[in-house]
């Protein structure tokens, strides 16, 4: 076995970290590495020697704790790790196993912590065995009275509360100390005795008695009574330092804090002497229960228990859920095991727990590894870190991380409800969301009023009430950047998913690289015909001061509403020109007919760059139609392939009839390639969706600018979608012949030379007019991009052929395309203050006047 390099981390604390799972922090964190050679024999008794060694502790006075960094699961892009602490020699195994089984890792990060022994102070550590649990030792700590308690500290994945809020990527222990909490245990020591009854209880899942704060039996009162000094009521919080922190994933607000907190204060400093470490009564996975430990609230003891049954493969039953008392024990009658947590007035309404009766010593014969005793809510905190990194997981292997945490097997359907809610959690829920969509798009609009938002509501049943129909949204940095790209539009729609549909309506162009260039957007319930006229009017009124007097193409399937709005167009606006996605007719065509030599065939007609071949391909069609006429089956006599195609109109489906406004662009897959980015998106709410897409775009502008001006410092003048395409034509030009025929008027025959492997075999003869930008071969009109045949003029006549290429293709014009840049927005929770509730008839009245 080679050797392995551990990183030993001390002088700080493990903290919880929404990317990476846990790390390690603190203003005093020192690192030091050794290296393990002989690993076969290693166990923890010598793992510890070597690594007081280094660290110069000793062992007559010290002891220390270990937790191994183990990675849990790997992703493409990171690892995400859990704590696991060394306490036995099979921990030791485990540690090595998970190195080899990781080999792009390079190191082992191990998390040091200094223990005085026993006999020097500290607390006591008694020694307990779970039955069933595989002889795993787990130790049991008790407080004594002299020692100082830190209530605030990390709890698994959870943080208890401490006067300083914690950001928003990462939770770390407190540094300060709180006042011992032993007294406070001693006068709970009667709850032991209290007699809660013998009602007859049912399963967790069965009863659901994690969600409902039920009282199951008789003497809930005098039990109550008897702790109503300690008990924190709902309203008893209201201004305290520390309270019960509810159960959220909403993101706090960091503050900065002073200089003093980031001043070095620490060189020079020498320990004087050996002190007893503070007792840190939280828990975490792997732990055994004690009385004593703290948790932030009620979720937070619910979910230590659901993982410590979990771990342990053991059952239990609810006696009494809350909003001040959860008790629970074990479900067999015969073991006393059990734990009562309630919230303390003395802790700032901490949840502690006061009365603990094990180990859990209950075999675990009979127990289901079938997840029962896991709920879709238990699950959603558990996946959350994993949702918050990546919200497309699929499920599939959400629940291979779930099985591998608990080795039990989940249910497809509840782990995709757990990740529906974790979703919830992170970024609100769906109604919630569509509330906050109009601030947040107002926010938008506050910060850079050039971008452009609509609403379209219809009343409720219930008075004063209105109900979301259609938003529209377009950032103004995509209007401004619209004006330096073709005047060339892509529209399209695609499915929403969550818990309510519908269809996200979006419009594209492209920049001078042929990329796509988001422009605006819609969330509408169907494609209809009116969703499809009023998106269109939105798009309209948001683009009518940078869309040029030439005009705008729209390229789109057959839709009949989209066909009908643009019919409907205003005629003092510009000329618009509506042309059909070709993969869309061959696809309709191919719906017909279902020949695939036929729609190989439609697809080459609407390709076709001269009308001698667009005819030529018709004739195919018009033929294959007599020859079916004749067929003795009626379902072949009737298919008419020609006259199917020749209905419409062939401006609208063919580049040989187009005039060049396309610029070559047929189909709507610029969009429909945008819809593939935002597929992660579309199972959002809402808000979080637009969300998503803004800051997508943020990204986007700031990523293309950078390349661009790249591109400028190189000495490029022209986009590489252009060079390409000129550089192909110039090195088909350079085999041309050509011969002039008006050399003052620009007018020169080009003949291009054999060639046996196209169909054709070339010896084509075209014309080309300089001064009037034409070639017969249609290219240069279609795509602005002088074709080989000019190319082949302007060598003869040593003129620059780059000359001819559109401006629309510059990187100057690219450059401007992502000048505007994203404003950064106001703080959300400021913006349109004057939005109430959508109940509200006064909200009603102001959306409308606003959006209108």
């Amino acid at each position: 076995m080679s050797s392995i390099d551990l990183y030993l981390y001390y002088g700080g604390e493990p903290c919880s970290d929404v990317t990476y799972g846990v790390i390690y922090e603190g203003p005093g964190k020192k690192l030091e590495i050794i290296q393990l050679k002989k690993r076969r024999e290693i166990n923890l008794k010598k793992l510890k020697k070597k690594i007081m060694k280094e660290l110069d502790l000793d062992r007559r006075l010290h002891d220390i704790k270990i937790i191994y960094r183990a990675p849990h699961a790997v992703f493409s892009d990171r690892i995400v790790f859990t704590p696991i602490e060394i306490k036995g020699d099979k921990h030791v195994k485990i540690m090595l196993e998970r190195i080899d089984s990781t080999p792009q890792l390079k190191a082992a990060e191990l998390y040091i912590s200094v223990e005085p022994r026993k006999e020097v102070g500290g607390e006591d550590v008694q020694q307990t065995t779970l039955e069933g649990g595989g002889g795993e030792e787990f130790q049991s700590l008790h407080a004594d009275s002299h020692l100082t308690l830190t209530p605030c500290t990390t709890v698994g994945v959870y943080t208890l509360p401490c006067q300083e809020t914690p950001t928003s990527t990462m939770v770390c222990g407190s540094s300060y100390q709180q006042e011992c909490i032993q007294s406070l245990l001693e006068e709970d020591e009667d709850e032991d005795d209290v007699d809660y009854g013998r009602d007859e209880y049912e399963e967790m899942i069965g009863r659901d008695d994690f969600h409902e704060d039920t009282i199951n039996y008789e003497n809930v009162d005098n039990i109550m009574d008897d702790h109503d000094d300690d008990v924190v009521d709902d309203q008893d919080n209201i201004g305290d330092g520390i309270g019960v922190q509810p159960d959220t994933t909403t993101v706090p607000t960091y503050e900065a804090q002073g200089p003093s907190f980031h001043a070095n204060t620490w060189d020079n400093i020498v320990d004087p002497s050996n002190v007893d470490i503070p007792f840190s009564s939280s828990w975490v996975r792997g732990m055994n229960f004690s009385k004593g430990l703290i948790f932030p609230n009620k979720e937070a003891v619910k979910q230590a228990i659901i993982v410590y049954s979990m771990d342990n493969n053991k059952n239990y039953i609810t006696e009494l859920s809350n909003q001040k008392r959860l008790c629970v024990k074990c479900a067999n009658e015969s073991y006393a095991w059990k734990v009562q947590a309630f919230p303390q007035r003395k802790l700032n309404g901490l949840w502690a727990v006061t009365v603990y009766g094990g180990p859990y010593t209950c075999p675990s014969v009979g127990v289901n590894k079938d997840g029962r005793m896991m709920d879709s809510n238990f699950l959603a905190k558990e996946l959350h870190t994993y949702v918050l990194a990546d919200h497309t997981s699929k499920i599939k292997d959400l629940q291979n991380l779930m099985k591998e945490r608990f080795k039990h097997d989940i249910s497809y359907y509840k782990i995709w409800d757990a990740k529906q809610k974790a979703i919830a959690n992170i970024h609100g829920n769906w109604e919630e969301s569509y509330q906050k969509l109009q601030k947040l798009l107002l926010a938008y609009k506050d910060s850079d009023p050039g971008t452009q938002v609509s609403f379209r509501s219809i009343n409720g049943n219930i008075p004063g009430t209105i109900i979301f129909k259609y938003v529209f949204w377009a950032f103004a940095p995509s209007i401004a950047g619209f004006a330096h790209c073709r005047p060339l539009i892509s529209i399209d729609g695609t499915h929403l998913y969550g818990k309510y549909k519908g269809k996200l309506l979006i419009a594209m162009a492209t920049d001078a690289n042929n990329e796509i260039f988001p422009l605006a957007f819609a969330v509408v319930d169907d494609e209809t015909g009116a969703s499809w006229e009023w998106f269109l009017s939105c798009l309209r009124t948001a683009i009518k001061d940078v869309v040029p007097d030439s005009g705008i193409c729209i390229i789109s399937d057959r839709h009949r509403g989209i066909i009908s709005s643009i019919a409907q167009w205003p005629n003092d606006y510009v000329p618009i020109y509506h042309r059909y996605c070709i993969r869309h007719v061959a696809s309709n065509f191919n719906t017909q007919f279902n020949d695939k030599f036929l729609k190989s065939l439609a697809l080459k007609a609407g390709y076709a760059h001269q009308d001698r071949k667009l005819e030529k391909i018709l004739d195919c069609l018009k033929e294959a139609e007599l020859k079916f006429s004749k067929d003795p089956n009626p379902n072949i006599a009737k298919k008419k392939p020609y006259s199917y195609l020749i209905k419409e109109d062939l401006e609208k489906w063919t580049l040989s009839h187009d005039g060049g406004h396309r610029y070559g662009a047929m189909t709507t897959n610029m969009s429909e390639c945008f819809n593939g980015v935002l597929k992660g998106a579309r199972g959002l709410p809402i808000s979080a969706m637009v969300d998503y897409i803004w800051c997508k775009l943020v990204a986007y502008f700031n990523d293309r600018r950078t390349k661009i001006l790249g591109d400028i410092e190189h000495g490029q003048e022209f986009s590489k979608h252009a060079m390409d395409l000129y550089e192909a034509n110039y090195e088909k030009g350079t085999r041309h012949y050509v011969r002039p025929f008006n050399q003052q008027n620009g007018v020169y025959q080009v003949c291009t030379p054999h060639n046996p492997h196209r169909s054709d075999g070339g010896d084509h003869s075209h014309e080309v007019r300089l001064l009037e930008n034409t070639c017969t071969c249609g290219k240069w009109k279609i795509y602005k991009i002088p074709c080989s045949h000019v190319i082949a003029v302007c060598i003869r006549e040593h003129v620059n052929a780059m000359r001819y290429i559109d401006p629309c293709y510059t990187l100057q014009q690219r450059l401007a395309t992502y000048s505007h840049e994203f404003c950064v927005p106001k703080d959300k929770s400021l913006a349109a203050t004057s939005i109430r509730s959508t109940s509200s008839t006064s909200s009603k009245a102001f959306l409308m006047n606003l959006y209108s």
